[in-house]
């Protein structure tokens, strides 16, 4: 039987404290991560033990346990991994993407790509309420660090003259509540897994919350 562990919430709000502390991981470590995250969304913080982790890494149960302490230590550094690995992905297109629209489009699929690696099942509610659980999480939390992320790259394409003037903490949060309830709650008419179904969606409904300015 698999000892008590913390919840995915708890784990979740720790792991974020982790994303500055931590340096970047290797190849090795990271498909340790990897392996990690796939069972632990697969199987929950509570069912899943470091033998399911050992069978799926290829890594033994002693050596991960001298490695990092305990089981509830590895999903906290798998979920910091995830959240390292997404906010340098959404950091490499606000640097790559010039046109605000496509900025928002790909950060868009990157939001989508991060609830999928969370959760084995996103068209489950009890699943999809423990997401909303974990991006509030902490503090600061994963939805107030979008929130200063988005804001201050509104700011900086208003100074810039690439964006028209607006608030730009008003359109932060706006883009991250919508967004949120594209990633929390059904999408009928519309396939979210198609990307390019997700990209015209955001370049449509929620690219405009930012060029069209939210004074």
């Amino acid at each position: 039987m698999p000892r008590p562990s913390a919840p995915l919430t708890s784990l979740f709000g720790r792991a974020v404290a982790k994303v500055v502390a931590h340096s970047a991981a290797g190849p090795d470590v990271s498909n340790v991560y990897e392996a990690t995250l796939r069972v632990l969304t697969e199987r929950g913080t509570h069912a899943a033990t470091m033998d399911d982790i050992a069978a799926r890494t290829g890594v033994s149960r002693a050596t991960l346990f001298r490695r990092y302490g305990g089981k509830d230590a590895l999903f906290e550094a798998a979920v910091a991994h995830t959240l390292r690995t997404f906010l340098a992905e959404i950091t490499t297109t606000f640097l790559t993407v010039i046109d605000p629209a496509d900025r928002i489009a790909e950060a868009f699929l990157a939001c989508l790509r991060l609830r999928d690696r969370l959760l084995a099942d996103s068209h489950d509610p009890e699943r999809n309420a423990e997401l909303l659980a974990i991006l509030s999480a902490g503090a600061p939390s994963p939805i107030d660090i979008g929130h200063r992320f988005i804001s201050a790259r509104i700011r900086a394409g208003q100074e810039e003259g690439t964006l028209p003037p607006g608030n730009p903490d008003l359109q932060a949060d706006a883009i991250i509540r919508l967004t949120m309830g594209y990633l929390l709650l059904p999408a009928p008419g519309y396939d979210l897994g198609d990307d390019e179904v997700a990209r015209d969606l955001a370049r449509r409904v929620i690219a405009p919350l930012i060029t069209a300015g939210i004074r």
